[in-house]
């Protein structure tokens, strides 16, 4: 049979079409209930949403929390049809961006049955859609929802991975266009109608990556044999990469390059936005509260960490990314749910800070770990926060309540305040920092820790228990 005809752009319109079936039945795909499932390219869907969200002044990225500037550049973007690359240190956003841009396609659209890449039944690309569409008077559809296809770099990564196997030989010798050795989509191809995420582009190798120049600039594919594929494969291409300085990051060809925009992703700009994503992401979304205090020690911790002025900033190489805000959220929350307590206390650090050092070990990197560990690190810049967040405690306790505060922790010799907590000048203090009942204990052991590091007037003797010492360090 001569398929010359397979190879041709095949355009479906209301007097040329075959009967469609729907779920068994006939539906007139141009009708006002379907017309929005198909016939519109990647691009075309997400301008329409784009500039409807515009008009009616609604964020498109609710994901993402703070990046304004960065918001509209990808909006300038899209808008314009280009692809994207977003270029920044791990763990501060660049996936979480692109499946918000994904979110902005339809949640479903109408694709040919049986296509293993969800063809367009107006605009087919694959050779077997094609011969259905061409040869078949009735064509079965089907509704699948939006793609977002995560193609992760791997330097071991082969052609047929990425692209597929595609013979345009075994079509010539009489193979059926659904056989496996004729076609066989790669991850790439199996982006068709949708988003193409390419987790960090450069360690694709660069034989492929000059595939990747036909695929997104003439929207088809030139096998490794010289055979051109014309399959249109419509996509948008959202890829992400390190810094080049970064461990590990390969480089990325220029053509590739200048076939995107790229736009740079850093770390949150204040500790208000660190704590935002943290709370946001967290897998225990519900639980113990972990209130405002803790909240800046964690989060403030891991942003000093990545501060040049952080104590230790020369020797951490490798910075915590927002992965560690929410894994230390996640953590102090798992502690105090497992330990019955309405409120997370400092004990759900730790005993010797054990949960803190979960979260962070293996997300920082330091250049010579002979001289000192990531243990004694995480332990300094954490008591460094705590100095921090216990110094703005301490200046919120009005100075004609200090006094008869202190008489009162003088008396009671000895605090333990998973035991008991009394009512006096402590608690009526600690009760103005919470922002419910449940916060009260946490509140009262934060003032007391509070005292304690700025004045020496009182001595932690373990994890919430405090003597009175009557040393005054001022």
């Amino acid at each position: 049979m001569d398929y010359e005809y397979i190879f041709e752009d095949v355009i479906v319109k209301e007097s040329n079409a075959p009967r469609f079936l729907l779920n068994g039945e006939e539906v007139d795909i141009w009708d006002n209930r379907f017309q929005k499932y198909h016939s519109k390219s990647v691009v075309d869907y997400i301008r329409e949403k784009l500039l409807e969200y515009e008009k009616k002044k609604i964020d498109l990225f609710p994901e993402i929390v703070g990046k304004k500037a960065e918001k509209e550049m990808v909006k300038t973007a899209l808008l314009s049809g280009s692809n994207i690359l977003f270029k920044g240190r791990k763990g501060y956003g660049k996936t979480t961006f692109s499946k918000a841009i994904a979110k902005l396609l339809p949640e479903k659209i109408l694709a040919i049955k049986g296509c293993k890449i969800h063809d367009d039944p107006t605009r087919p690309v694959c050779f077997s859609c094609k011969r259905k569409i061409l040869e078949k008077n009735e064509v079965e559809l089907t509704f699948i929802p939006r793609k977002w296809i995560r193609i992760a770099g791997d330097p071991m990564m082969t052609t047929r991975q990425l692209i597929g196997g595609i013979s345009i030989q075994k079509i010539k010798e009489g193979y059926d266009l659904d056989h496996p050795e004729v076609f066989t989509p790669g991850r790439v191809l199996k982006a068709h109608r949708g988003i193409a995420y390419f987790d960090e582009l450069g360690a694709i190798p660069s034989a492929l990556q000059t595939l990747l120049h036909e695929l997104i600039e003439e929207k088809q594919i030139t096998t490794p044999e010289g055979d051109i594929v014309p399959m249109k494969i419509d996509i948008i291409a959202i890829a992400s990469t390190n810094p080049a300085n970064y461990k590990g990051v390969a480089d990325i060809k220029e053509p590739l390059l200048d076939r995107m925009e790229q736009i740079d992703i850093g770390p949150p700009e204040t500790i208000d936005e660190e704590i935002e994503i943290g709370l946001r992401n967290m897998n225990l979304k519900r639980g113990p509260v972990i209130p405002e205090w803790h909240l800046k020690i964690l989060a403030g911790t891991v942003r000093c960490m990545r501060s040049k002025k952080c104590r230790h900033a020369n020797r951490i190489e490798v910075e915590p990314s927002c992965r560690a805000t929410i894994k230390l959220f996640d953590h102090v929350r798992a502690s105090a749910m497992r330990n019955m307590r309405e409120s997370v206390m400092f004990k759900d650090y730790g005993d010797n800070f054990e949960n803190v050092k979960l979260a962070l070990k293996s997300r920082i990197g330091l250049d010579y770990e002979e001289e000192i560990t990531k243990d004694e690190v995480i332990v300094s810049v954490l008591n460094d926060t705590i100095d921090l967040v216990c110094s703005e405690i301490y200046a919120l306790i009005p100075r004609d309540v200090f006094k008869p505060m202190i008489d009162e922790i003088a008396n009671l010799k000895v605090i333990d305040v998973y035991k008991s907590l009394e009512n006096g000048y402590v608690s009526a203090f600690a009760a103005t920092l919470c922002k419910s009942d449940a916060e009260l204990l946490s509140a009262v052991e934060i003032t007391l820790e509070a005292i304690a590091r700025c004045t020496g007037l009182l001595e932690r003797k373990g994890v919430g228990i405090y003597e009175y010492t009557g040393y005054n360090r001022q």
